[in-house]
């Protein structure tokens, strides 16, 4: 089996001179792995995708049309370079051999020459296409063009995301840009893999034998990386026709879909589009809507084109990939032209098509029922009623090796004595629980194989006949793989995983159960762990699952002998030992458990401490694919920690390490670093001021620190932030270790996480203190591992629930706002004892936490200065509550050490020191603006001129939380600050803010910020107002409102209205 990328390669290495590479694609590129393989195979050059990329085509080009001798050939060998140097080389001697007479006829004495790439590419290609010589002097190139690009979208929660999508827009401005410049060659689309077989093969062969260039377009995600068998294409005759007839008699232009008396018809190109929408259209029967699929647009045929059209046709919806209506594109022009000039009077308008999701098949049909003015009707399969479809859904690597089993199944059917013809698609998210992959394998009967869609588009008018789900907890977290429209009465579902018959009632998400009742598959869901299974047998984990799927995909009647015999005819099980295949197949046989789906499963789950069952939203259905391959990123270390023998002890395996650093210490580089576990540089940094600055019967408590830095190496720049890494409240943690039955003192080995081989000590006490964030906000996930050590029913039942989906609405409560921390939960669920090497697995480690630094190290010398205030509250039970970090710097004194890295920000002073500032900051959102300022009063202090600086500060009382007062009034008695409006919003009548001291200076802001930047620290709560006080401040002064806006998006872009809010 084979994809059509792997046949395009093929057919490229073995029919040209050369080949480049041009694909953009992040993962499994088109061409990324091809290489000169044998003798006579064409030159590969990987290529990047820059500005001036093209030009190594074009020296290649021109070398070969302007050479007597064509490529260049050294000591009797093929000539290799680095890709680098191709332009220069090859133009120089381009250059150099134009004074000799032009070989006639190059085009088809040498082999053509191809290109491998993706849209964007092909769209940064299109000036050196313009720029190679005539075609009756070089030879023709084979453009083969994956389309495929990735494009920024919102998932199912509404957080941003990538997807993968075809972008035919961008490859249809350079098919226009190329027909402006008298490009004269061919550009034809293909909608299945078989198409772009043919047309990438035979008849690129024929278009390029009569010296004409070629374009092969196809869907980069479908039709480019299905695995099928193909046929070998029939060869295409040309002699000396033109080249529309030589595409003609081979390809037709245009392809009518739908009812002969359709009133309104789709325009779409050949593309992962028109085969969704040509689906729709025949599972639906629509009687009113057809489609017309352009498989060629270069050279267009405007009287072809009218003639595929239906008599009856009244509307045209013609292709529009963009993200508003008003804008259409060439696809568009192009065929408004043809109507135009053929005296059609027709309706056309435009359908846009999103630009950052591929509509799905289902999507299309809502479309069609719109146009139709009709009901939603479900789609009816367009498989034949022999054919078979298994969808599997894994994570995209396993040690296990499960993902594999698809396109192992695929290549055992695929073989030539099974009558069967298998396809297989398989997409990939890299996103969602570390990476998830779906792969859908269709079988049908070789001879009746439907050839006009891809897997993808036959799967959503289908049900599948067997769902295999391994690693089901990620899987059904991302994706709602059992629904009403995944699976029907007869698909049979196996749930692979560590789960028995009557967990599978409530580790089910609340939607599966109800969609498996309303299916009415009663008899067809099935359980069975095959890692358990592989573990006790000594296989694969694939392994079992191979025979899972044979067991379940067979017919029922068949015997286990009749198994055994057809698994030893599969390259997987052919050279295992008979014997042991009849054993490892009836244990894993009697190891499948059927369970019973309950009618009270559709039931909606009891409320739960006085809180109502609240669905959680709807999650896809089907994958939605960020990548074209498994995440490379994946790490499959799995650390184990313990306690190193009793307390007194425990100094063994310290004592080794330092005995013998060869064996079990780190490189010596790593070993003298603060945290080498961390990518940014760490610093060991002295406290020398804690000082208080709200009065101590305010309920505030903002405390100014001042760290020393000399002797460290810590440099950081106006208004980067300093990452501290705070430790737990030692009272605390000793006494959850003594609650715990943890010895504080006890040695504990944990695997190194710059090197899992090697293992690193420290006492527990240190751990829980300075890695280990117990009193932070725990994920779903250790719910689940405290409900598999809970030795209480009723505490493991309480666990599991709030762990599955059903419990979205009481961890949301726990967790937002009872505030429950990892300790909280152990002390919650006291059966629940989990082993310290869990504990440390489980629990999240502290992670820095970042302040503005309050001061200019040029201002201050050899310090570091942070303005905090302290974060306490009582949850809804009255218990207290601390921020971890800023507690833990409210209790440092004078001479403490702290850890600490700079992280950079968007807050910096603008390049001249002239330019004018506006800060506004809200309490400790003080911190930037204070630097700032010291910055500016030192650059005055050097003799240098200095712009305005407007200083605006919000807190609630001047008297109390006046935050660096009589700095900043000394400042402005100095003229660093030029003015400054102070808000102190519960010291009057009338609550006033920030934003009302702006609207007062409308006229000067608007003054300061036509060269001057702006900048807004503190929480988010004033943005809106602060930004319509802006606003007011430029329509006074002349602007309207909308041009007042474009100005401060025009401020956004040089970075002169910057925010930091929290």
């Amino acid at each position: 089996m084979q994809s059509l990328h792997q046949v395009l390669e093929s057919a490229s290495l073995a029919a040209s001179s050369a080949v480049f590479v041009y694909d953009t694609t992040p993962s499994a590129a088109f061409g990324a792995s091809l290489t000169k393989a044998a003798e006579g195979d064409a030159e590969v050059w990987q290529m990047q995708t820059r500005a001036g990329a093209g030009s190594s085509l074009v020296g290649f080009v021109e070398s070969v049309a302007f050479s007597s001798k064509g490529a260049q050939v050294k000591d009797g060998e093929q000539e290799t370079e680095d890709a680098s140097s191709v332009p220069a080389k090859r133009a120089t001697r381009a250059r150099a051999a134009s004074i000799k007479k032009p070989k006639t006829g190059v085009a088809t004495a040498d082999k053509p020459i191809s290109v491998l790439a993706g849209t964007s590419s092909f769209l940064s290609l299109v000036p050196s296409l313009l720029s190679l010589p005539e075609s009756n002097i070089r030879p023709a190139l084979a453009v083969h063009v994956s389309a495929q690009t990735s494009s920024l979208a919102n998932d199912s929660e509404g957080s941003v995301t990538l997807t993968q999508v075809p972008d035919l827009g961008a490859l249809f401005e350079g098919v226009k840009s190329l027909e402006q410049g008298g490009w004269s060659g061919a550009v034809v689309l293909s909608e299945t893999a078989a198409e772009g077989a043919f047309v990438g093969t035979s008849l690129t062969k024929a278009v390029n034998a009569a010296g004409f260039d070629l374009v092969n377009v196809f869907d980069g995600l479908t039709a480019g990386r299905e695995l099928t068998s193909f046929e070998q294409s029939a060869p295409v005759t040309t002699g000396d026709a033109p080249l529309a007839n030589i595409i003609s008699s081979a390809v037709p232009f245009f392809s009518y879909y739908g009812s002969a008396s359709a009133s309104q018809v789709l325009v779409l190109p050949a593309s992962t589009y028109s085969v969704s929408a040509k689906a729709a259209i025949a599972s639906l029967a629509a009687a009113d809507v057809g489609i017309l699929v352009v498989r060629v647009v270069k050279p267009w045929s405007a009287e072809a084109f009218q003639a595929a059209l239906p008599a009856s046709v009244k509307t045209l919806h013609v292709f529009a990939e963009q993200e508003a209506e008003q804008t259409t594109g060439p696809f568009y022009e192009d065929v408004l032209s043809s109507l135009l000039s053929s005296g059609l009077k027709l309706k056309v308008r435009a359908l846009p098509v999103p630009t950052s999701s591929v509509p799905s098949v289902q999507d299309w049909a809502r479309s069609v029922a719109s146009l139709s003015s009709s009901a939603e009707a479900p789609l009816k399969s367009l498989l034949s009623s022999a054919a078979k479809l298994a969808v599997f859904w894994d994570l995209d690597a396993t040690s296990g090796k499960t993902e594999t089993v698809p396109a192992t199944l695929a290549t055992a059917f695929a073989a030539t004595n099974t009558g069967v013809e298998a396809k297989l698609a398989t997409s990939y998210d890299n996103f969602r629980q570390g990476g998830l992959q779906q792969s859908t394998l269709l079988l049908e009967a070789k001879g009746e194989a439907n050839k006009d869609y891809t897997v993808s588009a036959l799967a959503a008018t289908a049900n599948p006949s067997l769902l295999f789900i391994s690693s089901p907890a990620p899987v059904f977290k991302a994706y709602e793989p059992i629904s009403t429209s995944t699976v029907g009465p007869e698909t049979r579902i196996v749930i692979s995983a560590n789960w028995t018959a009557e967990e599978v009632a409530t580790k089910l998400p609340y939607s599966a159960r109800k969609a498996l009742v309303a299916v009415g598959g009663k008899n067809n869901l099935f359980v069975v762990d095959t890692d358990k299974l592989a573990s006790s047998l000594g296989i694969r984990s694939a392994d079992v699952a191979e025979i899972v799927f044979w067991t379940l995909y067979l017919p029922s009647t068949i015997s286990a002998k009749e198994i055994v015999s057809l698994l030893e005819k599969n390259a997987t099980f052919a050279s295992w030992d008979h014997a042991k295949l009849v054993e490892i197949n009836s244990v894993v046989r009697n190891a499948i458990t059927q369970v019973d789906v309950e009618a009270s499963w559709a039931d909606e789950p009891m409320a739960v401490d006085g809180v109502a069952f609240e669905a959680p939203a709807p999650l896809p259905t089907v994958l939605i694919p960020t990548a074209a391959a498994p995440n490379a990123d994946r790490n499959f270390v799995d650390p184990v920690s313990s306690i190193v023998g009793e307390a007194k002890k425990s100094w063994h395996q310290p004592a080794q390490r330092l005995l013998f650093p060869e064996a079990f210490a780190l490189e010596a580089d790593f070993e003298e670093k603060l945290r080498p576990d961390l990518p940014e540089k760490n610093f060991l940094i002295t406290v020398t001021e804690n000082r208080r600055l709200t009065p101590n019967t305010y309920d505030r408590n903002v405390f100014h620190l001042e760290f020393s830095t000399e002797g460290t190496g810590l440099t950081y720049a106006i208004g980067e932030a300093l990452g501290i890494h705070g430790h737990n409240d030692e009272e605390e943690v000793l006494d959850f270790l003594k609650w715990y039955g943890l010895d504080p003192q006890a040695v504990i080995s944990v695997p190194s996480r710059l090197d899992p081989s090697r293992i690193e000590q420290r006492t527990v006490f240190q751990l829980f203190q300075q890695n280990l964030d117990i009193f932070g906000k725990p994920g779903k996930s250790f719910y689940e591992v405290l409900s598999r050590y809970a030795t209480d029913k009723n505490e493991e039942r309480a666990l599991r629930f709030i762990a599955c989906p059903d419990g979205h609405s009481t961890f949301k409560k726990m967790s937002e706002m009872d505030t429950v921390t990892y300790a909280d939960l152990l002390r919650q669920f006291p059966s629940a004892k989990v082993p310290i090497e869990d504990l440390v697995r489980e629990i999240e480690e502290i992670h820095p936490r970042h302040y503005s630094i309050a001061s200019s190290q040029n201002f201050v010398g050899n310090s570091v200065h942070l303005l905090i205030v302290t974060v306490e509250w009582n949850n809804p039970q009255g218990a207290a509550r601390y921020g971890q970090c800023t507690r833990y710097l409210s209790k440092l004194k004078v001479g403490d050490k702290v850890m600490a890295s700079v992280k950079p920000s968007v807050m910096k002073l603008p390049p001249l020191d002239t330019q004018p500032i506006i800060m506004a900051g809200l309490g400790t959102g003080a911190a930037p603006f204070r630097a700032f300022i010291q910055e500016r009063a030192w650059q005055k202090a050097q003799g240098r001129e200095v712009g305005p600086a407007l200083y605006y500060f919000g807190s609630r009382h001047r008297s109390k939380e006046y935050l660096y007062g009589e700095e900043i009034e000394a400042y402005v008695n100095e003229g660093i600050v030029t003015h400054a409006g102070l808000a102190f919003s519960r010291d009057t009548d009338k609550k006033v803010y920030i934003q009302h001291k702006m609207n007062e200076d409308a006229a000067l802001l608007a003054e300061m910020l036509e060269d001057g930047a702006f900048y807004l620290c503190g929480p988010t709560w004033p943005v809106p107002d602060v930004y319509e006080a802006l606003i007011k401040s430029f329509v006074g002064a002349g602007k309207t409102v909308e041009e007042a806006q474009a100005h401060i998006e025009h401020l956004k872009e040089q970075e002169r209205y910057i925010l930091e809010v929290y």
